[in-house]
């Protein structure tokens, strides 16, 4: 399974949009699903939702992105930052048990805590940075600004 992962500098900068461009590439041709991480500060308990039809998820508007472009589901995670990594460990099994070709995932806690076999982008907001950011950032294969990322979506519209 190839594993694309998007993070970015703060909320709001394109981390979505450009996740859901890079599925709808991948969705053409291959077996795509989509993965978002939530991370929340206060406590709550991990939850692993899939998603597999538009208007089925909590939070419809970015699960509905990813599968109006053609992925096959939308594995959503929630977590409480301390456990990330066991959060994104419990996604990823959903994932593979998917078994989809190519894995796309929404988030800057998945940038930082998967260091190797994931092509990483990052997305460069002009704002106020989370403290954590440039980790992902000084470890993504492509960093694009905010501004790129909105003149790709608008070039192939979907």
């Amino acid at each position: 399974m190839r594993i694309v992962v998007v993070g970015g500098s703060a909320s709001n900068v394109g981390k979505t949009t450009l996740a859901v461009h890079l599925a709808r590439m991948a969705a053409r041709t291959e077996s795509t699903v989509a993965m978002k991480v939530s991370v929340r500060e206060k406590p709550c308990d991990t939850r692993v939702l899939i998603f597999r039809a538009a208007g089925e998820a909590d939070h419809r508007k970015d699960s509905d992105r990813f599968l109006e472009v053609g992925v096959g589901a939308v594995i959503w995670v929630t977590v409480q930052r301390p456990y990330v990594r066991s959060g994104l460990a419990a996604g990823l099994r959903e994932a593979r048990r998917l078994k989809p070709r190519v894995l796309v995932i929404e988030s800057t806690s998945a940038g930082i805590e998967m260091k190797s076999d994931v092509e990483s982008f990052f997305v460069a907001g002009e704002g106020e940075w989370k403290p954590w950011a440039h980790v992902h950032r000084d470890r993504a294969d492509r960093v694009l600004t905010s501004v790129e990322v909105m003149r790709l979506a608008e070039l192939t519209p979907v």
